[in-house]
């Protein structure tokens, strides 16, 4: 495993003012994958967007973990529907 493609969850906790525990949360409703790589637990790089967007969820709007879980669902509905608008956009855009 490459390990620049991971963050340790201490740093990221450190960096963020956060409890580990958070992380620990988030893993066991399965909204974060948390890896052991050199006997430390990791998140992969590739996650850390979500991390932070779920971060700032709990943090700004006071979200518990178990209601994260249907809001970065529904999120992610949006996502998919926005970039099927654009691509039915770019289409109807070759017909004019």
């Amino acid at each position: 495993m490459n390990v620049k493609n991971y963050i340790p969850i201490t740093d990221f906790c450190r960096g963020h003012a956060l409890e580990e525990s958070f992380i620990y949360s988030l893993h066991e409703i399965e909204l974060i994958e948390i890896r052991q790589v050199e006997a430390e637990p990791v998140i992969p790089v590739r996650d850390l967007r979500r991390l932070e967007r779920l971060v700032r969820l709990h943090r700004d709007l006071e979200i518990s973990p178990e209601t994260l879980l249907a809001v970065d669902h529904l999120l992610d509905q949006v996502e998919t529907l926005q970039e099927e608008v654009l691509a039915l956009r770019r289409r109807l855009n070759r017909w004019e």
